[in-house]
């Protein structure tokens, strides 16, 4: 290009830099998506959004965030649809290119029917934004001078009847630059599309901006920035250009513009200042079994839950997702049994189109479809020639940090040898046969990565006097090769182990065994519950949720004679200050999918130790409003105290409901655990025996309990094996090092009241929690955290992360090599603490749904910061050097400050004093909540 032709671009750039030092105040982080279903939690992030008008979608709920909503509307074009409703004279023309009428606004009646007809409905539904879209489209139908003059007079007097009519209306427009000088004061922006990249809809092609165009668009954007408003330009590009679209952004936003690069459908969560980084797995299988038994689940779930990552498992049986996973999810992992699935061929485009997109894909066990050229070949694998008869074949090389993580790598099966040539990538796993031929079992591609069985986890055969699976372990590190297939980064992620840098604490009582006679000596032939209550609850003042199953106390339930009795324990129990109540369902089912699929099989034993549920009299027929609401509603009646009801729903038998059972819980606004639960001993130390955080069924999550309770810690509560719970502080310790992967958790049954070893067991547990470092806290508020974990958004900025909509999910942790967290002047940050490789960092909400700027530093920080507390911190914020907090807990308070030393602390105004311990200072107060200020000379 000539130097003529740069004159004009360099002089709006040197205009563009300078007023872009001046207005970094200006610049909004927006988004648009205009899909069915906004993605509500990670469009938070951004202060202004806009969707079409009927997706799913609350803009009231959104507005109450403290963000802004915007309903799409176009002022200019109608969609075929809305064709009959436009009064006749209303339309001037087509356009072709989106098959649109172009209306006539110049027309009075015109306008009324907007107003009346469009604005109006939207305004009742709550919206007060308005992005008004095709403010240009007259002229493709109109060409003379006199007509576009009339047509934007019109559009004029249209912007004024909306603001005559709704005063608090915010409006966007979408150019519309020539009306500007008349209506600038009732406008809150203008935006544009294709400032560098954009969408040609004739030819459904992206395209970059000629340069004679960009510079037009650019001038009349710092024109409409000279009136005093924030501008946006709105670029396209495809959804496997991310990279490409952060750049972009970045260079408009350079330009004092607020950006929006997104995808030609705006289908996809986009990038502007900020970019939301996706938390959501895909998890795909195919076979008969629900999702909670399968490997994803049990294996695969927990090490993403660890990496920050949100899972989701579906069986391909039941169909794929439609359209781009790209910016919704960070990534795919599939886990098949056989490379002959009946849905192999779907699965094959689907995967596919996915890797064109851009979104990593991890493949665990079998590929699912053929292992052949055609399918491999664009995979960047080749497939030699595959002889018939057994295989004989060794382990050639592994590379150590990611192959023998818990047990060594073994040759392929004789019949399952595959000559495997991974052409461009990274191997991590390779097996030869005696013909030289080799099977690269394992890597690391350009799409992700895959690792064939039976080198993903191997089963290491049943123990002796154990029942159930035979154990398990990994032979690939799930955590170094899921983060490196997913091309997850290092960013601050959540967590829900620990709060205010402490691990948390909680204990729960399953229902089973309330009315047992205890063999207690001094007990003898009194209830367990009772025993419970005296040598436990009263004793040990630690948050405890307690369960009751129904059934037990009601008039004509299984103890009719003792009910009266037996509800008054429970009443004393509930009304303890520590105690949260639970519920045990009403007839505790113990196989929900058979008694789901058949409610006549109540009262059947069938191969069951107990029957498909308790056989109580008269309930004959299985009912799942019964077990989740009636229960709830009668304990909430007859045991809970004035004041205090049901907060958790703790599952019974295989913890295994349907997502229509599990939906009851959430209509009764009661929180939900049970299932999963962690076992891992010195005699099996294997990540495996770790579950996730919990699964989706339909739109609900059910929570798993950290850890499993006794009974599996005394096969079964048989003797003698009564003593068998004190393994549990083996799994605290296990689940600790070298990663936290678990809060501490005692889990335990009434009946553990009924025996001296199991009440010696738990009083041995109990101890040895109470002296470790903890949080405590009840099981409703992790439960609450671990579904807030999967609400929780992070985005990145030009040099901080923000985090927001975390809810309950208040710790949040970083890699040592990132740093430390900023703190001075800002809000929401109390301080941070070290375990191991990591750094958790504690993050309190400075107001409803306002995100927490997170800017990492090398330096540590020298102003004063909360190094661990046993409370919430429930309000955090810097004025200075000065730290004002709020803690809420529920035992005597204990927390630790650093870099306090000459400060002064205030308990509301009164000084308290610490003890030194090194280079922290020590506080205890009596008291369970408190707010302090740190005040520094």
């Amino acid at each position: 290009m000539a130097l003529r032709d740069w004159k004009p671009l360099l002089a709006i750039l040197v205009i563009a830099l300078a007023w872009a030092s001046t207005s970094k105040a200006h610049l909004v982080s927006i988004a648009l998506y205009y899909g069915a279903h906004p993605p509500r939690h990670s469009l938070q992030a951004f202060h202004w959004v806009v969707v079409q008008p009927d997706a799913h979608f609350s803009p009231r709920r959104f507005d109450k965030m403290g963000r802004s909503a915007f309903a799409y509307t176009s002022v200019g074009e109608a969609s075929p649809g809305e064709y009959t409703k436009i009064p006749p004279g209303c339309v001037l023309g087509k356009d072709r290119a989106w098959g649109t009428a172009i209306l006539n606004q110049a027309r009075r009646t015109c306008r009324q029917d907007f107003l009346r007809h469009v604005l109006t409905p939207l305004w009742k539904q709550g919206y007060r934004g308005f992005f008004l879209d095709d403010l240009d489209a007259y002229r493709q139908a109109v060409t003379t001078a006199g007509a576009r003059a009339r047509q934007r007079q019109g559009l004029i007097r249209l912007i004024r009847a909306i603001k005559a009519s709704h005063p608090t209306a915010r409006l966007l427009l979408n150019r519309g630059f020539r009306l500007l000088p008349a209506i600038h004061t009732l406008v809150t922006a203008v935006a544009a599309e294709s400032l560098f990249d954009g969408w040609d809809q004739k030819t459904r092609r992206y395209r970059p901006v000629p340069k004679a165009t960009h510079r037009r668009l650019l001038r009349k954007l710092l024109a409409a920035r000279r009136l005093g408003l924030p501008v946006i330009a709105i670029d396209y590009l495809p959804a496997r250009q991310r990279r490409q679209a952060i750049a972009d952004a970045r260079r408009i936003a350079a330009l004092g513009i607020s950006p929006y690069v997104t995808n030609g459908r705006l289908s996809i969560l986009g990038v502007g200042t900020i970019h939301v980084m996706p938390r959501k797995i895909l998890m795909l299988y195919s076979g008969p079994q629900d999702a909670q038994h399968t490997s994803l689940n049990w294996y695969a779930a927990m090490p993403l839950n660890y990496l920050g990552y949100s899972t989701r498992i579906e069986n391909v049986a039941f169909g794929l997702p439609h359209g781009t996973l790209a910016g919704h999810y960070a990534g795919i992992v599939t886990w098949f049994a056989n490379d002959h699935i009946p849905q192999a061929a779907a699965v094959y485009r689907f995967l596919r189109r996915q890797m064109r997109d851009g979104v990593p894909v991890a493949i665990l066990g079998s590929f699912g479809f053929a292992a052949d050229a055609g399918h491999l070949h664009p995979l960047g694998l080749s497939v030699g020639h595959i002889p018939r008869g057994l295989i004989r074949n060794r382990v050639t090389f592994s590379d150590p940090r990611y192959i023998g993580f818990e047990t060594r790598p073994v040759a392929a099966a004789p019949n399952n040898f595959l000559p495997l040539a991974l052409r461009r990538g990274q191997r991590l796993l390779t097996l030869q046969d005696a013909r030289g031929q080799g099977e690269d079992a394992a890597g690391l591609t350009p799409w992700g990565g895959y690792a064939l069985s039976p080198d993903v986890v191997s089963y290491l055969g049943a123990l002796p006097g154990r029942k159930g699976r035979a154990p398990a372990a990994w032979i690939l590190n799930p955590f170094r090769f899921l983060r490196r297939a997913l091309r997850l980064p290092a960013m601050p992620v959540p967590d829900t182990t620990t709060e205010s840098g402490r691990r948390l604490l909680m204990a729960q009582i399953d229902g089973d065994g309330f009315a047992n006679k205890s063999w207690i000596y001094r007990y003898r032939d009194r209830y367990a519950g009772e025993v419970i209550l005296k040598q436990i609850l009263d004793k040990y003042r630690l948050p405890t949720s307690a369960s009751f199953i129904v059934s037990y106390f009601t008039p004509h339930g299984l103890f009719p004679k003792a009910a009266a009795h037996l509800t008054a324990i429970a009443r004393r129990i509930a009304a303890l200050p520590w105690v949260e109540v639970a519920s045990h369902t009403f007839s505790h089912p113990f196989n929900w999918p058979a008694l789901e699929h058949d409610p006549a099989l109540m009262g059947h034993k069938g191969d069951m130790r107990y029957g498909y549920a308790l056989t109580v009299p008269g309930y004959t027929r299985f009912s799942a409003h019964k077990e989740v609401g009636w229960a709830i509603r009668w304990i909430n009646r007859h045991i809970a105290p004035p004041g205090k009801r049901v907060s958790l729903l703790q599952w019974s038998g295989d913890c295994d409901p349907d997502a229509r059972v599990l939906a009851l819980s959430y209509r009764a606004h009661v929180l939900n655990l049970n299932g999963g639960g962690a076992t891992e001993t010195d005699a099996e130390p294997f990540v495996t025996k770790v579950r996730g955080l919990g699964i989706f069924k339909g739109l609900y999550f059910q929570v798993y309990a950290p850890m499993q309770d006794e009974n599996v810690y005394t096969h079964s509560w048989t003797s003698p094996y009564y003593y068998g719970y004190v393994r549990a502080i083996q799994t605290f310790k296990l689940t600790d090092s070298p990663r936290r992967l678990k809060p501490l958790d005692i889990y335990y049954h009434f009946y553990s009241g009924a025996r001296v070893a199991g009440l010696r067991a738990l009083r041995t547990v109990i101890t040895w929690a109470l002296r470790q470092r903890t949080d405590a806290i009840f099981p409703s508020q992790f439960a609450h955290i671990a579904v807030d974990f999967g609400h929780a958004v992070i985005a990145r900025g030009a040099h901080s992360w923000y985090v927001s909509d975390f809810g309950a999910d208040r710790e949040w942790r970083i890699p040592v090599r990132l740093g430390y967290p900023r703190l001075r002047g800002t809000k929401g940050l109390a301080g941070f603490d070290r375990h191991g490789a990591v750094r958790y960092i504690h993050v309190a909400p400075p107001s409803a749904g306002a995100p927490v700027r997170i800017r990492l530093t090398p330096t540590r920080p020298r102003v004063p910061y909360i190094h661990d507390a046993n409370a919430t911190i429930t309000t955090a914020f810097y004025d200075g050097t000065d730290l004002s907090f709020a803690l809420d807990g529920h035992m005597g308070l204990r927390f630790r400050l650093a870099n306090a030393g000459g400060c002064r602390v205030l308990d509301g105004h009164r000084p308290i004093h610490g003890r030194i311990t090194g280079p922290l200072i020590t506080y205890h107060l009596e008291a369970h909540h408190g707010r302090f200020t740190v005040r520094c000379p």
